[in-house]
């Protein structure tokens, strides 16, 4: 009756040992560290606006201003327009002369002495007509009276405004080398000046750079 009573207790606490090790297993609470807790978070902070400064694009530093270099001087074209004494109206005036063509081209080579003439064809682009007391004055040459012609070519027609007249003076090429070239104008009845210049420039020149044979 006794064993009975000792095997029962025994087979109880085996239960009860068997039941609490296959119970489920409470873990103890952990302890909560606050300065943990803070260097994480810091640390959380800092990568998030690690990664927000990648993101975002960095100022694109400006660009020195280009240098700008000073215009460089150009030197004045060589004119062609003499001085003269009479006086001379404006492009706007009622008398007004422009070249429309010529022959022998600036550069002709001459022989010394060789005769030659020179032909302009000029139109009447003013308001008047021109009659005798209208003609074409020498004005300059340079260098100084090489070419030999006349200096006053008087108009013997009338030239109504928008007609062309031609107007060719007999010519005589220097007895020295080099160029030269004589400069003409339009001159009306009250001895004003008016219109575009002419001019002819030859070469005179020897056998080896005559290239042009003008028919004189």
């Amino acid at each position: 009756m006794k064993i009975t009573k000792y095997l029962i207790v025994c087979m109880i606490l085996g239960i009860s040992l068997i039941t609490v090790a296959c119970g489920p297993k409470v873990e103890p609470t952990p302890t909560v560290d606050p300065n943990a807790i803070m260097t994480q978070v810091a640390m959380t902070v800092q990568a998030e606006v690690t990664k927000m400064a990648l993101l975002t694009p960095s100022p694109t530093a400006p660009l020195p201003p280009t240098a700008t270099l000073p215009p460089v001087p150009t030197q004045p074209l060589p004119t062609k327009l003499p001085s003269q004494t009479a006086p001379t109206l404006p492009p706007e005036s009622p008398d007004y002369a422009k070249l429309i063509t010529e022959n022998i081209p600036d550069g002709t080579v001459f022989w010394k002495n060789e005769k030659f003439t020179k032909t302009w064809k000029i139109e009447n682009t003013g308001t008047t007509t021109w009659d005798s007391t209208y003609r074409l004055i020498f004005v300059d040459s340079k260098p100084a009276g090489v070419i030999l012609g006349e200096t006053v070519i008087s108009i013997t027609d009338f030239v109504k405004p928008k007609n062309q007249i031609e107007i060719s003076i007999p010519m005589k090429a220097p007895a020295t080398y080099g160029t030269v070239t004589n400069w003409y104008r339009m001159m009306n009845g009250k001895n004003q000046f008016f219109g575009d210049y002419i001019w002819i420039t030859i070469k005179v020149g020897t056998e080896l750079d005559k290239t042009v044979t003008p028919s004189g």
